[in-house]
């Protein structure tokens, strides 16, 4: 007999076929190859800056399905092992897997009708990483309740690392910083504080504001120009 094994709730992990991977959902899925997936981004065509936090898209298209899931993971081209940090935005569609360097669906985030797109954020890594590819795994279910006739879609997005020649616009850019001493943001636009699951903390247009009241942890914040990961100890 053969035991059917449903994912509605995530990817077990380590399937996106990259090359520390080395597997994919067809080790489940019993599936036919499509070709209806694509990754993109808003790093900028010249490459990503070392840390700076980007928004990542997977999308999958198939006609006459309803159920889609994904697994999308990066890895550095020299020696293939998994780089920058991914971030979850949506908690109720998203989550974490493989040990926390990739991110799959959740049960409520695998309806679409005939197309399914899912956002997160990436922090990329430290300066001298070099290329980097992103890796996506996608199922279109057919909902028969078995393993049996479902379609895999697999695709890959190749970014490289921008070389910085000098700094320009800076005040621009930085409209808010942060001290790690203090604990306060000075900001002159709107600073939107999330915690590591994308959850909405609180806003903020204050010139200072001190967030040394907020639980120890990883948080992000986000204004109009500028996204910063920060660590509350």
């Amino acid at each position: 007999p053969t035991t059917s094994i449903s994912n509605a709730g995530g990817s077990p992990g380590g399937k996106t076929d990259s090359p520390s991977d080395g597997a994919s959902c067809t080790g489940c899925h019993y599936a036919g190859a499509g070709t209806g997936a694509i990754i993109t981004t808003n790093i900028p065509a010249n490459g990503y800056t070392p840390n700076q936090v980007y928004t990542i898209t997977a999308n999958i298209n198939q006609s006459g399905i309803n159920k889609f899931g994904f697994e999308i993971t990066a890895e550095k081209n020299s020696g293939n092992t998994k780089t920058g940090s991914f971030l979850v935005t949506n908690s109720a569609e998203m989550k974490f897997a493989n040990n926390n360097t990739a991110i799959t669906h959740k049960s409520g985030g695998t309806s679409g009708n005939g197309s399914r797109t899912w956002a997160m954020d990436w922090e990329a890594p430290n300066t001298g990483t070099g290329d980097v590819t992103f890796y996506g795994a996608f199922i279109a279910a057919n909902g028969n309740g078995n393993n049996m006739g479902d379609t895999y879609h697999s695709t890959n997005l190749t970014v490289s690392e921008a070389i910085v020649n000098s700094v320009s616009n800076l005040s621009a850019q930085n409209d808010f910083t942060f001290n790690t001493v203090t604990k306060t943001i000075e900001t002159i636009k709107t600073v939107s504080v999330y915690d590591i699951n994308g959850k909405l903390v609180f806003s903020t247009n204050e010139k200072l504001t001190n967030i040394s009241h907020l639980n120890k942890g990883i948080y992000i914040l986000k204004s109009e120009n500028k996204t910063q990961k920060i660590i509350i100890k």
